[in-house]
């Protein structure tokens, strides 16, 4: 926990977003509405994004880093 608790709620809001999405694509390729092949496209971009925009933020390369990381491991 953060001495600030805006940190928290923003961690918190972070997490509920990204679980939201992940559920929604998983959901969306179940149903068949996207291929396993655009599922994995979507992570792709993400992916790409992060990248594009780490550069923009040096000070926070460790945070890029770990959400990067993340998303590598769901491409595996």
């Amino acid at each position: 926990m953060s001495d600030d608790p805006r940190v928290d709620a923003l961690a918190a809001s972070e997490l509920v977003s990204s679980s939201l999405l992940a559920s929604l694509v998983g959901m969306l390729g179940a149903k068949g509405i996207f291929s396993d092949e655009e599922v994995r496209e979507i992570y792709v971009h993400a992916h790409g994004l992060l990248k594009e925009h780490q550069a923009d933020e040096p000070g926070l390369a460790s945070i890029y880093d770990a959400a990067l990381e993340i998303i590598e491991a769901e491409l595996r």
